[in-house]
């Protein structure tokens, strides 16, 4: 899954002080609402950004206008590191989100301070990579339910799922679709029919529980839907 994620703490301005200083209001922490940008397909990328809380998406849109959502990314992850005059992809907050700016004018300088921020970044850079390639093989070789159950699982981990398995969907339903290369139809169609078998339980609308996770896990593996155990719910 093209999911990036981190410990943000790592790179909070008390263990990392050279960050801020100096710096002018547009390099410090900026305050993103739901639903705005941070920035759009084709800015130029003057900052990169490490996501301190909440959640956005990224996107492309395509020449005749739809959108395709490329990732997600929750506190800890870095965005910006994919592109070098302009950025590639749009940027939208699906909660509301918090995010340190850092211009890529001072990038090296900050890397040769902090080797801890450099180490940072090149497992981040790591991570997208190994995240878009397994992208690849999920949309180009996983069923609609093998694909819902990867993407499940990925956000139950990212989100630090608690031991009864419950864990927030920051996303709607539309962002999982364009992401997973489905319709709306059929995420709402598949998340019904994992909640009949018993394998998640949705509390509302944003909230999941995962029931059954060794059955998502088999299903993730590349399992046929057919062979899971089925779980009557009372």
């Amino acid at each position: 899954m093209c999911i990036a994620g981190g410990r943000v703490e790592d790179l909070t301005a008390t263990k990392a002080p050279h960050i801020t200083s100096q710096s002018s209001d547009r390099t410090m922490v900026r305050r993103v609402m739901t639903h705005d940008h941070l920035f759009y397909q084709g800015d130029e990328r003057d900052f990169i950004y490490v996501v301190q809380s909440g959640w956005v998406k990224l996107y492309r849109t395509l020449i005749d206008g739809q959108r395709q959502v490329v990732g997600f990314a929750n506190p800890g992850s870095i965005l910006g590191l994919e592109s070098d005059g302009e950025h590639t992809s749009g940027c939208e907050a699906i909660t509301a989100a918090t995010v340190r700016a850092i211009p890529v004018s001072r990038l090296a300088e900050v890397c040769r301070q902090d080797a801890a921020f450099a180490e940072h970044i090149l497992r981040q850079i790591g991570r997208q990579l190994g995240a878009a390639q397994a992208q690849l093989a999920t949309v180009g070789a996983q069923s609609a339910d093998q694909k819902l159950a990867t993407f499940l699982l990925s956000i139950a981990d990212l989100c630090n799922v608690s031991p009864a398995g419950d864990f927030d969907l920051p996303m709607r339903r539309g962002d999982m679709a364009e992401f997973l290369g489905l319709r709306l139809e059929t995420i709402s169609r598949k998340m019904s029919d994992f909640q009949r078998r018993g394998w998640i339980t949705m509390t509302s609308l944003y909230h999941c529980r995962l029931v059954r996770r060794e059955v998502l896990e088999d299903l993730a593996a590349g399992g046929d839907l057919e062979d899971a155990t089925m779980l009557r719910v009372s």
